[in-house]
């Protein structure tokens, strides 16, 4: 089989493993009224798409890019701004390079804000008016790196805001803080959806290997991740309640107990819509594949390789299992009741670097 012929199945099936670049969501201009949207990445090449199956099949990195939050005035705005300078003792770098640090430094930074061509009010909630991103990877990774990563991303995708970023040192995984103003420049008001999230992580990504670190932004499906990582706010209260801060866990981590209890109690199985969705996903992800490291099979001894890490990539993704199920196989083994403070199972973890997750801040 020849070089094109096998780049054209890459490209094909990859595609259908949702490799492609996703297209930007509108943002609007808030002088005009009207609307402007990004321009939709090109599709990837048969070489481009090979790249990237290669790094998903040896399991490599993945990156995290989250939206934490965003303040709705300037005393939200301040009160995060302080956090991620720890009061002023980490320095925060701004869209032009400047670095600040000190408190006085950072009220500065506030101000230009606030008072810029177009404002930001102390109080009031009527919209956001700044974006917090948090740019992650997996303990071990070089904090350099990181960190000019950050700056060339942030510099490539919000180079017509005000914009401010710390790296913060003082966990496993380095990871960087940006706060981004709502409104650019231009008059035209920020409006990231799903689509922009994951576009940012393949931006990042490209940005870490720029830096020579090896880092990749699939999707779950493509690494056959079946559950969803915890929003931070449900894993944020279970925490407290494990530590006795709180007296019971989030309210859709009591449902899914309640839920799994029923489910053992009364031997109904609960019915999930979504279910087959999940099969059937999983099911054209290995077809994919398979049709992927046939073509690469008849290659040369390169494509060979990351035909045999395509294959052990399939073997060892995890069981399609819910958290519902997961809970489920759990408590047949406790008698159908779950312990007080007894934590949620979680999936079987397969041995790769995976994405960071930290505990503070995962999409995540």
């Amino acid at each position: 089989m020849s070089k094109t012929v096998i780049d054209g199945i890459i490209k094909d099936w990859g595609e259908r493993l949702h490799y492609s670049p996703v297209k930007g969501s509108k943002g609007r201009n808030i002088r005009s009224g009207g609307t402007t949207r990004a321009a939709k990445p090109a599709p990837p090449s048969g070489p481009a798409t090979k790249e990237k199956v290669a790094r998903t099949a040896k399991k490599t990195a993945e990156v995290m890019v989250k939206i934490s939050g965003g303040g709705k005035n300037m005393k939200h705005i301040k009160a995060h701004m302080d956090y991620i300078s720890r009061n002023g003792e980490v320095e925060i770098e701004d869209e032009n390079g400047d670095i600040h640090q000190g408190m006085e430094a950072v009220r500065d930074v506030r101000d230009s804000w606030a008072k810029g061509k177009i404002g930001i009010p102390y109080e009031g909630e009527k919209r956001k008016e700044a974006f917090n991103i948090v740019l992650s990877m997996p303990p071990g990774t070089d904090r350099q790196a990181v960190k000019d990563a950050a700056r060339e991303f942030a510099k490539q995708e919000f180079g017509n805001h005000q914009y401010v970023f710390a790296a913060h040192d003082d966990e496993k995984h380095p990871h960087v803080h940006l706060a981004v103003k709502a409104v650019g420049n231009d008059g035209i008001r920020l409006n990231p959806r799903k689509g922009d999230l994951q576009f940012w992580r393949e931006q990042f990504a490209e940005k870490l290997r720029d830096q020579g670190i090896e880092a990749n932004a699939t999707p779950r499906r493509a690494r056959g991740v079946v559950q969803k990582a915890e929003k931070q706010a449900v894993r944020h209260i279970d925490a407290e309640f494990e530590r006795g801060k709180r007296q019971e866990p989030a309210r859709v981590t009591r449902a899914r107990k309640r839920d799994a209890e029923a489910e053992v109690t009364t031997g109904k199985k609960r019915a999930n819509p979504a279910q087959d969705n999940i099969s059937a996903a999983r099911k054209d992800t290995q077809k994919a594949y398979g049709q992927i490291a046939r073509a690469l099979a008849t290659g040369e001894a390169e494509d060979k390789q990351i035909a045999l890490n395509i294959v052990r990539l399939v073997q060892t993704m995890p069981p399609v299992v819910t958290k519902h199920e997961a809970l489920v196989q759990s408590l047949h083994g406790t008698g159908g009741k779950l312990a007080g403070r007894e934590a949620e199972p979680k999936q079987p973890k397969r041995q790769e670097q995976g994405r960071a997750k930290p505990d503070d801040e995962q999409t995540r």
